[in-house]
């Protein structure tokens, strides 16, 4: 090589520097011979500091003895092959099983209560029984906002308890409803039983796990995006069991098949209207044809005495006192205290069926 061919000329103590220099950086001879004939951009590219070699990065991956590489805490680092491995990761809808050698439990997922309420299958229900011995009558209730779907589902509820004959205020009915955003409206079923005196509201929400508090104020599990929809101050169930409480009704909360709850709204049998025993009418007096024209005659003057239906009648004063005297004691007329009579209602009736 063309640089060997200058060694000789060196001082002996420099043949190790050259060496080092000529092993370590081969470029240098490329550069004297290239540097001339070649482009900065190719020259430049040759002259880039050489690559680690295979053994060094083996090396650089070699892991550290424990005694060196120690923590701070004291512990030597894992070994790879003692790490423990790797879980798959487990949908959100699949409940998580505890056991040996599988995933710890993992937190219930929740939903966004924000977003669209459900629709086609998983829509609300409410489901209108007649009868025990046919199928409801299954209504689906479709919204595209949550405040539209609790409102419809109110409304709806309300009036099918009313056309059952039901009286369930629509008060206790609209905050149970609302409550219903707890269970992100999940599978929701209301039914109607026993002519609207039976509401029953299920759903397959994360369900009340402390039954007796839930009816006290104040108790809540309400999350901020669900307070943009409701109160969220737990005064939902204290309130549909004190207005329940003034009808005489009863609210129940249970747990649903498979999770969730069902809210159970009963209200007492409504006793048949009492009816005040009625007399029976008295039977129509037969009345003569003079009788009849004294009555007509008093309706005609609003007030007279015996003396001048005498003279209307042509017949004696006596005659005329005896015939109001008559019509008086059937209860067609009154005395008016100074001898003279008036029609009494029942005669003005009995007047009016006869003409």
């Amino acid at each position: 090589m063309l640089v060997f061919a200058h060694v000789g000329d060196v001082a002996t103590e420099m043949i190790p520097q050259l060496s080092k220099t000529l092993w370590t950086n081969p470029a240098v001879y490329l550069q004297m011979r290239f540097s001339e004939g070649l482009p900065a951009e190719t020259v430049s590219a040759i002259l880039q500091p050489p690559m680690d070699s295979f053994l060094d990065r083996l090396l650089a991956q070699e892991p550290a003895p424990p005694s060196v590489a120690r923590r701070a805490g004291g512990e030597p680092p894992v070994p790879v092959a003692d790490a423990p491995p790797r879980q798959a990761p487990v949908s959100a809808g699949a409940p998580a099983r505890a056991g040996a050698g599988g995933p710890a439990p993992e937190a219930t997922a929740t939903r966004d209560p924000s977003g669209e309420p459900p629709l086609g299958p998983g829509a609300p229900r409410i489901a209108i029984y007649d009868t025990l011995t046919s199928p409801p009558r299954v209504v689906s209730i479709e919204e595209r906002d949550i405040p539209g779907l609790i409102g419809s589902l109110a409304e709806k509820t309300y009036h099918s308890c009313r056309e059952q004959g039901g009286n369930v205020p629509f008060t206790v009915i609209n905050e149970l409803i609302e409550n219903l955003i707890h269970a992100f409206f999940c599978d929701v079923v209301i039914t109607i039983l026993d002519g609207g005196r039976i509401v029953r509201i299920s759903d397959h929400g994360p369900g009340v796990d402390d039954k007796d508090r839930a009816f006290l104020p104040g108790f809540t599990t309400a999350t901020a995006d669900q307070r943009r929809f409701i109160r969220g101050v737990g005064s939902g169930l204290p309130i549909a069991r004190e207005s329940l409480g003034f009808l005489r009704g009863a609210i129940t909360v249970e747990d649903n098949l498979g999770g969730g709850a069902v809210v159970t709204i009963k209200m007492p049998q409504q006793a048949p209207l009492e009816t005040e025993p009625q007399e029976p009418a008295a039977a129509t007096p037969q009345l003569s044809t003079r009788q009849k024209k004294i009555l007509v005659l008093l309706m005609e003057l609003n007030v007279a005495g015996p003396t001048i239906l005498a003279k209307e009648l042509g017949v004696a004063p006596a005659t005329a006192y005896r015939e109001l005297h008559l019509l008086e004691k059937v209860g067609l007329v009154h005395s008016r205290g100074d001898g003279k009579r008036s029609l009494s209602e029942a005669g003005m009736g009995l007047l009016e069926t006869l003409f």
